[in-house]
């Protein structure tokens, strides 16, 4: 009798097919967690979260010129401001290091880096970076550090440079710092620092 065939008490022969149950609803909205660390990546193997698959992480040198009027971006007595293209990007240049860092971005909806703090991107949880005197790092934050209302948008192509503190604005709505200890690359689906 082939496999997946019954017999009746009468002595008939059926064939029975066993189906899968689909998963409920809240197994199938339920995340697997993985136990396994993710790994660091050198700035070639981030390369592969640039939009499209390829290319090189957008890293502004420290010592690159800008194309456009940093007093144009200034907001305060102490600092600068811009927004990305589409607006899910702020940032924010300082003239002196303090705890909001020299420079750093935050996202309306951001992506949350492979290691360290897990944003949820809700109104006071917003994924951010930032570079301060002990270096680059990932971070969430509960205001609006970076976010000035009358920042004006770093367009595609753009380079703010002020003193050591070099942004520049790349596809995809990408932003790209590089400060004297550190930088990052940012937008809604890379937070890379380094």
């Amino acid at each position: 009798m082939p496999a997946g065939t019954t017999t009746s008490p009468a002595g008939t022969s059926t064939e029975s097919s066993v189906v899968a149950e689909p998963p409920t609803r809240l197994e199938a909205e339920s995340p697997q967690k993985s136990a396994v660390a993710p790994s660091t990546r050198t700035p070639e193997e981030a390369a592969d979260l640039v939009p499209g698959g390829g290319g090189a992480i957008l890293q502004p040198s420290g010592d690159e010129a800008g194309n456009v009027d940093p007093v144009t971006f200034r907001t305060g007595s102490d600092k600068y401001n811009f927004t990305s293209p589409t607006g899910n990007i702020h940032c924010g240049i300082w003239d002196a290091d303090g705890p909001e860092g020299r420079v750093g971005c935050q996202a309306v909806d951001g992506r949350n880096p492979f290691d360290g703090p897990q944003c949820s991107n809700a109104e006071n949880d917003k994924v951010a970076v930032r570079v301060t005197a002990a270096g680059s790092e990932s971070m969430c934050t509960t205001q609006g550090i970076y976010v000035d209302a009358n920042a004006p948008i770093l367009e595609f192509g753009q380079v703010l440079s002020v003193e050591d503190v070099v942004c520049r604005s790349g596809p995809d709505d990408i932003i790209g710092c590089t400060a004297p200890t550190g930088g990052f690359t940012f937008s809604r689906g890379i937070n890379y620092t380094y």
